[in-house]
């Protein structure tokens, strides 16, 4: 009986919001964090041999650091034998705090472009724009999005923002693929409008979040100190603990207002 008891207990207390694990101490990346300087690209000889390379070094945070290229993780800023494309590298340090930069691209001799990038700055629409320029060198060209319908524009509307693969393939057949990373924009999503009153219906709740037994998530400093793991928990379905949980869309309102850097308007 003592056993059963105990266990029941257990769990009740698991289950309340005494275990939200929002009250441990945050570590603002932005200023301890780790950063990233490109140091060079060299790019590949022919498109589709395999002798391009992209070096990088970090500074900062705490080692040791992990590098990535395209989320893929190694030890070394220095990653080699890559095809012409377009990379997305980055450091992170052992807190998880981390840097990335975008759209590197690394050319083969035979098969140069760029790309233009435009932001998406709306919170539940795509307004991203992807343009890409190669130099004609064995025409026709021919582009896909993800996996979308391969065309001969070499233009991207209404793109979401974050990671997307443009593949680019020339008249002899051969196929380059590009890593290409549109940016989030300022979406304008405002604190006091969309965000406040999600959390005073379904996060501030009886002792939870309303300053009684947790931190008041209705302060506009108090979300905002904990911006990036409302962001998080919310994203995952993990915040709130108990209660209604939260429609996508004020899902998608949390992340624009934190990724905008959580203003106060």
């Amino acid at each position: 009986m003592r056993r059963l008891f105990y266990f029941s207990c257990s769990l009740f207390i698991l289950t309340s919001c005494v275990y939200h694990d929002l009250d441990k101490p945050v570590i603002d990346c932005t200023i301890a964090g780790p950063s990233l300087t490109l140091e060079s690209v060299t790019p590949a000889s022919t498109c589709g041999s395999l002798d391009g390379r992209i070096h990088v070094v970090a500074a900062g945070g705490e080692q040791p650091y992990t590098y990535l290229l395209n989320n893929t993780a190694q030890s070394s800023g220095d990653f080699q034998d890559l095809a012409a494309g377009i990379y997305s590298v980055g450091v992170v340090d052992v807190n998880g705090c981390d840097t990335v930069i975008t759209n590197v691209i690394v050319a083969a001799r035979d098969f140069a472009f760029t790309a233009e990038v435009t932001k998406d700055s709306l919170c539940e629409a795509n307004s991203g724009i992807i343009v890409l320029s190669v130099e004609e060198v064995n025409p026709p060209y021919t582009y896909q999005l993800d996996n979308g319908v391969t065309a001969a524009s070499n233009t991207f509307m209404t793109v979401s923002h974050g990671d997307h693969t443009v593949t680019i393939r020339d008249g002899h057949d051969c196929m380059v693929s590009l890593h290409v990373t549109v940016p989030r924009g300022i979406t304008g999503t405002s604190w006091s409008t969309d965000i406040q009153p999600v959390m005073e219906t379904y996060c501030a709740l009886s002792g939870c979040h309303n300053g009684s037994a947790r931190v008041d998530l209705r302060n506009y400093n108090n979300a905002r100190t904990y911006a990036q793991q409302i962001k998080s928990m919310t994203e995952d379905r993990s915040m709130p603990f108990d209660g209604t949980p939260l429609k996508q869309s004020d899902i998608d309102k949390i992340a624009c207002w934190v990724d905008d850097g959580a203003p106060n308007n």
